[in-house]
Order: C-alpha cells, then sequence, then structure tokens
C-alpha cells in the first residue's frame, strides 16, 4: 500500500476536442501518415516497430499502410524510410496501421496540472481475445494508441501507464461488444495492437499513474472517450 503524492486527490476534469485547447506539441496528417511532433526530446515507452522501448525522441508517427505496400517483413526498413522522406526531425518512434487516417480520433483531457492527448486509429478486422490460439494470418485492422502527457513521469509511472491504457482500451471493448475473430470470447484487442507514450524529460514530478492517482484517472477516460468514438467509426455494434 503506498502512500499518495500531491496531486491524488481528483478535481474538476474535462475532455476537450483538440480545436479546444492548446498543447505544446504540434500534430498533422501527411502521406496517410499522423506525424506528431514534440516541442523538444521526449522520453517514449511502446513496443513500435521503430524505435521500441523506452527512447528519447522528437518525433511520434502511426503510418497508414495499403495492401500494396505492406511491410511485415522489414517494418523498421520501411518506416525509416519514410521518415527520410517526410523529413522528420529524429530520433522517431514509428507504428504502422490498416486504418484510414480519416478514421483518426483526437481526445484531449485536461486537469491542472495534467494535458493528455490522445491519438487513436481503431481497426477491428484482426480483432482478438487475449488467451486466443496463435494466428499467422495477420489482417490489416490494429489498434494503435499514442498519448503525449505534459509533465515528466518516473520510468514505472510510464509502465503504469501503458497499463491504464489498456485497461480503457478493454473496457471500451468490452462495452461494444467486440468478439474475437476466432472464438466466441469479447474482444481485448487486436494481433498487432501499439501503444505508445510520450512525457517530457527531467526531473520526474510524478511516480505513479494508477487508478487512485488524478493522472491515472485522467488518462483512462481520455482513452476510454477516444477509443468509443474509434469504435463507432470502426462500426462496432453495440458501441456507446
Amino acid at each position: 500500500m503506498r502512500k499518495k503524492e500531491k496531486g491524488d486527490i481528483l478535481a474538476q476534469s474535462s475532455v476537450l476536442s483538440p480545436q479546444s485547447y492548446s498543447v505544446l506539441w504540434n500534430a498533422t496528417v501527411r502521406e496517410r501518415t499522423l506525424v506528431v511532433i514534440l516541442p523538444e526530446s521526449y522520453a517514449v515507452l511502446s513496443w513500435a516497430p521503430l524505435a521500441g522501448g523506452l527512447v528519447e525522441a522528437h518525433t511520434i508517427l502511426n503510418h497508414q499502410v495499403r495492401t500494396d505496400e505492406y511491410p511485415a517483413h522489414e517494418p523498421e526498413v520501411f518506416l525509416q524510410a519514410l521518415a527520410r522522406r517526410l523529413q522528420l526531425k529524429t530520433p522517431v518512434v514509428g507504428l504502422m496501421t490498416g486504418v484510414k487516417m480519416e478514421r483518426l480520433v483526437r481526445r484531449i483531457g485536461q486537469q491542472d496540472p495534467f494535458v493528455i492527448e490522445c491519438f487513436a486509429t481503431v481497426g477491428l478486422s484482426n480483432a482478438l481475445a487475449v488467451g486466443d490460439p496463435a494466428t499467422y494470418e495477420e489482417s490489416p485492422g490494429t489498434i494503435n494508441l499514442m498519448l503525449v502527457i505534459n509533465r515528466p513521469l518516473t520510468a514505472a509511472a510510464l509502465v503504469e501507464a501503458v497499463a491504464i491504457t489498456t485497461e480503457a482500451k478493454v473496457r471500451a471493448l468490452y462495452a461494444a461488444g467486440v468478439k474475437s475473430t476466432v472464438s466466441e470470447a469479447r474482444a481485448t484487442g487486436t494481433g498487432t495492437d501499439c501503444v505508445a507514450i510520450a512525457c517530457p524529460l527531467g526531473e520526474p514530478a510524478y511516480r505513479y499513474c494508477g487508478k487512485h492517482t488524478q493522472l491515472g484517472a485522467l488518462l483512462g477516460r481520455v482513452v476510454c472517450e477516444a477509443m468509443t468514438e474509434g469504435l463507432q467509426r470502426a462500426g462496432a455494434v453495440g458501441s456507446p
């Protein structure tokens, strides 16, 4: 049982459209690619095909691949070449999706002192439940969640943020009644999901990101709302 940190007490929060709030980072879509340019080098935790792990990066991208260019065998090489072609500031963390960028969802959560933006692309053709038999013929559908947080976090808090993000994703999938494509179980994601979470470098102000913290509560809410809209855009039956 840990002690509560300063900032753990919940205050009034809001989830806004990206036009309603000013942030330090910039996001654009170019050549079927979502490009998030960070104001300086940020810590980024992910299992992205390009620069996965806990790294420092200036840019995060999510590229919509076509079936005629699907780089299944060399995704890192493909994404490196894409980053060079777009002349992106390095280092770059790169994700891939089969979801069209017209279905991109952006949600910003604000609760002083935190601002969190979620970028979600939601595809369901590859929906699976954890524990399903391993499959080897991948469909291009995937759920990619990219999040930027405006305050420095410890490595442990970043890991916990990934857990909160994943729980929020599963909650939204359950609420929408999405089923696995290979079993009767409720889907917990797809076979190719990815999460990338970025925050500024510097002395970490926050050690935790669990459900009892202001940060964890806001993060969960932002992801749930982004996922819900993404599921609606994907045509998920029963999506609230």
